[in-house]
């Protein structure tokens, strides 16, 4: 007989802490029960990741569950779940054969619950109902939280085995929780006797803490008197804090209370000496087995402990109750030299659940890792560069993963951003988006209104939105165009009269179809639209005008009101929680979609599939929204505040969103991340040192022209972010890691991505000059700097520009630009194919020339985006405002003033808003022909 099988003569069993798949399809483990005594099971994070992560026996079963669309921790699960039934089954005799005290197999809950009763609960039920083998503990922390979900769990017959105990009072507290459970259930007539626990002390940690405090406190030459010598206590903290926690077992489990209990049939909850390999290499290799052998107890052991064991261990006589009395001593002496052994146990507890958390992680990296190498066909890959930032960047990573960033974010913390219970009500209203998957059950609402939509033979759509409301469907149209059968689209943002002429001039009124979007249904240009189509039907007699439109809003707002009143084909009421910028993946972005023909379901099923690699307990630095957002976030912090894009054609619209999304969550409180989107990708001494790199690119759109001057950036320092798209339905994970990222990096430069505070002010502005043009029939024009037959120029007094021409007064303005500043065209006028190659090459010879970043924008668009920035941002802008005089007269009914006054309104409100912010901007002010206009300018300043 061997020395592990003799321990059973003397009461205990002998477990072993470790599983593999590899021991269990070999016959080892079914070996190892039958021959060599082996009695239970246990398993923990590290077990797992040393199991999976150094062996192929998992592989085909990972491929197959990424496959079949199993996000991280469903596929960490399986794994798990399966290697513990299999070695259930095998113990099965065990459990039989000793009417229920042995054969059991530990499977632990996740150690990121430790601190959460009623989630650790939740995951105990889950497991136990998921192994479904009565043989199966299910392994909870004997933390203060786990201590009421252990009895819970106990009291539901779940099997528990207490893990992390340190303390004799942690001990006795879970023996009495035990006891609890019972109770209650023999109370309610309920059976005791097919509930088992074991109760795990852990031991050589207490030794490595006690002894380095001992060490502190060695001194040979110094006389201790009636004191104990430090030393002479060395390597005896965990013997006798064992020794006297099963003292307390014993006292627990005897008397009436207990007999009562063990008379129905209920078994000990026996202690479990865990932690039993020796860490300090001067101790003898069996130093925790030898001492604890005794009745009705359990030592689970490592593979190092079970050779040494095995090859010279001693099994004589049980010894758990020899030199209690010593045991005793040791701790009364360590509170003599001022050491705490409670303090000491507190500390390891939280410890002990870190280097849980440490493991449970790599393997999680891990499978996150190999899930998306599987699914890189279907949600295609994220490289960086990380260039100097490296080091700040890994360092706030870390620390995203310690404050549970993802898991928080998810569970729709409103205090990650800002610690103000006023603010967090409205942030937690904003959060609706991470429940993308919510939308899939929208679809068939969705493609049902769409189907009976071409049925009445429409041929035309046209979505009359700002911002959030339009952003999304324009990247739409732009990208998937429209499917044969489908409504022609078109997206009416820009107040300009010559645009809404422009969409009047491609509809046949009788066969278009209205979509008024408004999340707060009282957007200005929004509604102005809407009254003009709306009367166009009444001034020509089109019958029932409501069959043509359809509002997409909030509940409860002014638009619902009216689309109901009037009848409207059909209202969706979005969600209230997603907030505009972050409502694409809404009825904002999916009606528009399905309308010309897009399959919104793989939309969100891309969508899904990212949330999925975004999902909490991903580590950040494999989190895919999380890494990019930490990315912006601390290169903005470290003053590469321009985030780049380099888009390849397919998603070339992508910008125009992601721009929105950015700059307007970021861009407050004098901080901010510019998006710099349509700029020409030039060479590495083209750039200050102000730039972030992001190229995105259709698989098969992959450019090497732009990735040899992205390699060129790269040796100069630039950090690069590399995406890859598998196809252009990858939108769909693009929204929502764009806005997982976003969110992300305000965490880190330390702003609300859901507010928008400075918005307001150009349009207090605006209104403010509309009821002045109602007043006067006019607005008070400041005299212009420079005057020309096509070109004015405007600008505030105190940039002190001056000159005689409009080239002297714009190069002057233009030198105005620091380092790290950057250029802003703002347009008012239709945007067409040839004024947007006229801005191109005015805005791209201007970054060469002063290497500084440039940007376009249309108003009143750009108000609703990156607006936000420019006046709640750093004072780093040079914005140009262009406008351009019209003839057009188009009234809005009711209003008392036509287009080109609301435009030319929102254009002086601007300025008004950007100079009172002490924002450098000059208006430049084109009559007569406007291509040609343009191209004077162009000429004025090369």
């Amino acid at each position: 007989m061997n020395n592990l099988t003799k321990l059973i003569d003397y009461g205990q069993s002998y477990w072993l802490d470790n599983l593999t798949r590899s021991m269990i399809k070999s016959g080892e483990l079914k070996k190892r029960i039958t021959k060599e005594g082996l009695r239970g099971q246990t398993s923990n994070p590290a077990i797992f990741y040393k199991a999976i992560s150094e062996s192929s026996d998992y592989n085909k079963q990972i491929e197959k569950l990424a496959k079949e669309g199993k996000s991280v921790l469903e596929i960490y699960d399986t794994l798990t779940i399966k290697d513990v039934q299999d070695a259930c089954d095998l113990f099965k005799d065990v459990y039989k054969s000793s009417n229920g005290v042995d054969g059991y197999v530990s499977l632990e809950v996740s150690p990121y619950l430790a601190h959460d009763t009623e989630e650790t609960l939740s995951e105990a039920r889950r497991l136990f109902s998921e192994v479904k083998r009565p043989n199966c503990h299910i392994k909870i922390p004997g933390t203060q939280a786990g201590l009421a979900a252990i009895e819970l769990a106990l009291y539901e017959g779940i099997n528990v085995n207490v893990t992390l105990l340190f303390s004799i009072k942690a001990y006795e507290d879970v023996a009495h929780a035990y006891i609890n459970a019972l109770d209650r259930r023999l109370a309610e007539g309920k059976p005791v006797d097919k509930v088992a626990s074991v109760a795990s002390f852990f031991l050589s940690r207490i030794d490595v803490l006690a002894d380095q405090l001992l060490g502190h406190s060695i001194n040979p030459t110094k006389d201790f008197g009636d004191l104990p010598r430090p030393e002479h206590l060395l390597g005896k903290s965990a013997i006798a804090s064992a020794k006297l926690a099963y003292k307390s077992f014993l006292k627990i489990f005897s008397g009436e209370r207990w007999e009562k209990l063990a008379s129905a049939g209920a078994k000990v909850q026996r202690p479990l000496w865990a932690s039993t390999s020796t860490k300090d290499p001067l101790y003898i290799d069996t130093k925790y087995v030898e001492p604890l052998i005794g009745y009705n107890t359990v030592n689970t052991l490592p593979e190092v402990t079970i050779a040494a064991f095995s090859n010279h261990g001693k099994v004589e006589e049980s010894t758990i109750l020899i030199n209690v009395d010593e045991a005793h001593q040791v701790l009364v002496n360590l509170k003599k030299l001022g050491i705490d052994i409670d303090l000491i146990t507190s500390q390891l507890t939280n410890e002990g659940v870190q280097k849980f958390i440490e493991p449970f992680d790599k393997l999680i990296r891990k499978l996150a890792q190999e899930r998306l190498k599987i699914l890189e066909d279907k949600i295609g890959t994220q490289n960086f560069f990380y260039g100097k930032s490296e080091s700040s960047i890994k360092a706030a990573l870390t620390s995203l993963n310690d404050k549970q960033f993802t898991r928080r974010l998810f569970a729709k913390d409103s205090y990650l951003w800002k610690n103000d219970p006023k603010l967090s009500v409205t942030i937690k209203n904003r959060l609706g988006w991470l429940g993308v998957e919510e939308f899939m059950n929208r679809v068939d609402e969705i493609n049902d209104f769409v189907k009976n939509v071409r049925a009445d033979k429409y041929s035309y759509a046209v979505l009359l939105g700002m911002g959030g409301s339009s952003l999304c469907p324009e990247v739409a149209l732009q990208t998937f165009g429209t499917k044969k059968g489908y409504l022609k689209l078109f997206v009416l943002d820009n107040t300009s009269p010559e645009a809404v002429h422009h969409v009047e001039s491609q509809i046949d009124l009788n066969k278009t179809l209205f979509m008024v979007a408004s999340k707060s249904g009282s957007t200005i240009e929004s509604n102005s639209f809407y009254k003009y189509f709306y009367n166009l039907y009444e001034v020509n007699k089109i019958g029932n005008p409501g069959n043509h439109f359809i509002a997409i809003t909030d509940p409860k707002t002014s638009l619902e009101s009216e689309a109901r009143s009037k009848n409207f084909r059909y209202v969706f009421t979005n969600p209230e929680d997603y907030g505009g910028r972050y409502s694409a993946l809404s009825f904002f972005g999916l009606v528009p979609m399905a309308l010309i023909g897009i399959n919104i379901k793989e939309i969100l099923k891309s969508a899904y599939r990212m949330k999925q690699s975004c999902s909490p307990f991903i580590p950040s630095d494999v989190n895919p929204g999380v890494s990019l957002g930490a990315f912006l976030g601390i290169n903005q912090k470290l003053g590469r505040d321009k985030a780049t894009f380099i888009l390849s054609p397919s998603i070339k619209s992508f910008g125009l969103w992601v721009e929105q999304l950015i700059a307007e969550s970021t861009g407050k409180e004098g901080f901010g991340i510019l998006p710099v989107e349509g700029e020409l990708l030039g060479s590495k001494e083209q750039y200050g040192k102000d730039r972030v790199f992001v190229y995105m690119f259709i698989k098969k759109e992959k450019d090497a022209a732009s990735e040899k001057k992205l390699a060129s950036l790269e040796s100069a320092g630039f950090p690069v972010v590399r995406i890859m798209l598998p196809d252009i339905h990858g939108l769909g994970g693009e929204f929502l890691r764009w806005e997982i990222a976003t969110a992300t990096a305000c965490v880190v430069v330390g702003v609300n991505p859901f507010d928008e505070p400075n918005v307001s002010e150009s349009k207090k502005n605006t209104n403010d000059l509309l009821a002045e043009w109602k007043h006067s029939g006019s607005f008070a024009e400041t005299i212009p700097l420079v005057k020309t037959d096509s070109i004015s120029v405007y600008a505030d007094q105190s940039l002190n520009l001056t000159g005689r021409a409009v080239k002297d007064i714009l190069n002057k303005f233009f030198k105005l630009a620091n380092p790290s500043d950057y250029i802003s065209f703002l347009a008012y006028f239709l945007q067409t194919s040839d004024r947007e190659k006229q801005l191109q090459a005015i805005r791209n010879q201007l970054s060469k020339k002063y290497k500084t970043a440039t940007t376009i924008g249309y108003g009143p668009r750009y108000l609703h985006s990156t607006g936000q920035l420019h006046k709640g941002g750093p004072n780093k802008g040079l914005y140009v405002l262009l406008t351009a005089d019209t003839e057009l007269k188009i009234e809005l009914p009711g209003s008392g003033y036509d287009f080109a006054t609301l435009q030319h309104a929102q254009t002086l409100g601007d300025f008004r808003a950007l100079t009172n912010k002490n924002r450098r901007i000059v208006r430049v002010r084109i009559s007569g022909d406007l291509n040609k206009g343009l191209k004077t300018l162009s000429t004025i300043l090369k």
